[in-house]
């Protein structure tokens, strides 16, 4: 594939499967934008395994292709396929830790269980694992190392992941998969087996409202971290600006993840990323 081509290739790719993200590197340096379009291709790459395969075993499978292919990449082979080959020249020219990498995969495996999270806290990991380090490799490529940066991306990063999973609910349930810790689940009275019936509809709303004041308490201490830092990087904490407008839209529509309401549209996202956190 040509250098154009594939270029081309990883844009599509990730404004097709990770659109939220592709609009919010528009806002950064175009000289990096190709680069951190390597990255989130990869991240939508590994993302979407477990609606691709019919069975878990095969998401396995496919997780461990990928852990072999970055060590391909560390020994300075690299398989042919477009997203590897654009993370074989990303990762050195921006000198990213390839094992930052593994643990987003690592992280990535828990999709491949149905079984909901036992406590709200591994919820959290989980988001941090993921869209946590997928941030601060974001931010690394735009030229900044300092640890108060890299814990602001990392924070704007976990606090959208968990919105993000919230708002996904409803799309894991028909996949019969449950992202909602048990311990959450449990509190309110109701198990794995009738948290989705017309009847606790009430109590389920309130299960999404405790959620939404989590992600609400990530998202704030986001927030707090951006204020502290230079103006020159904020561009690489946009998303937090879609993190608060999803919030706001849960809340508006009564903690209910699946109302028409949050399939918010393309416009309303850019105004929001246009105009701050």
């Amino acid at each position: 594939m040509s250098k154009s081509g594939q270029s081309t290739y990883l844009s599509d790719e990730v404004k097709r499967f990770d659109y939220d993200r592709w609009l919010t590197t528009l806002y950064g340096p175009p000289a990096v934008r190709e680069a951190i379009f390597s990255v989130l291709a990869f991240h939508a790459e590994i993302a979407r395994i477990r609606e691709t395969v019919s069975e878990p075993l095969l998401g396995d499978i496919r997780l461990q292709w990928w852990r072999d292919t970055l060590s391909s990449i560390a020994a300075g082979t690299v398989p042919a396929h477009p997203v590897a080959e654009a993370l074989a020249k990303t990762i050195p020219n921006y000198q990213l830790n390839i094992d930052d990498f593994r643990k987003i995969i690592d992280a990535r495996s828990r999709d491949m269980d149905p079984v909901p999270f036992n406590k709200a806290g591994e919820l959290l990991e989980y988001a941090d694992q993921t869209g946590g380090i997928l941030n601060t490799l974001i931010l690394r490529m735009t030229g900044e190392t300092l640890e108060d940066g890299l814990a602001a991306a990392r924070q704007v990063g976990k606090a959208y992941a968990l919105t993000g999973i919230i708002r996904a609910i409803p799309y894991h349930v028909a996949q019969d998969v449950l992202r909602i810790p048990t311990d959450v689940i449990t509190a309110h009275g109701l198990t794995a087996d009738n948290i989705f019936t017309s009847n606790n509809r009430k109590v389920f709303f309130g299960i999404m409202e405790e959620l939404t004041s989590l992600a609400g308490k990530e998202q704030e201490e986001a927030r707090l971290l951006i204020q502290r830092r230079p103006k020159t990087e904020k561009a690489a904490y946009r998303l937090a600006s879609l993190t608060s407008l999803y919030l706001k839209r849960l809340k508006s529509v009564g903690y209910d993840p699946a109302h028409d309401k949050m399939n918010i549209g393309a416009l309303r996202k850019i105004i929001a990323l246009s105009t701050g956190y």
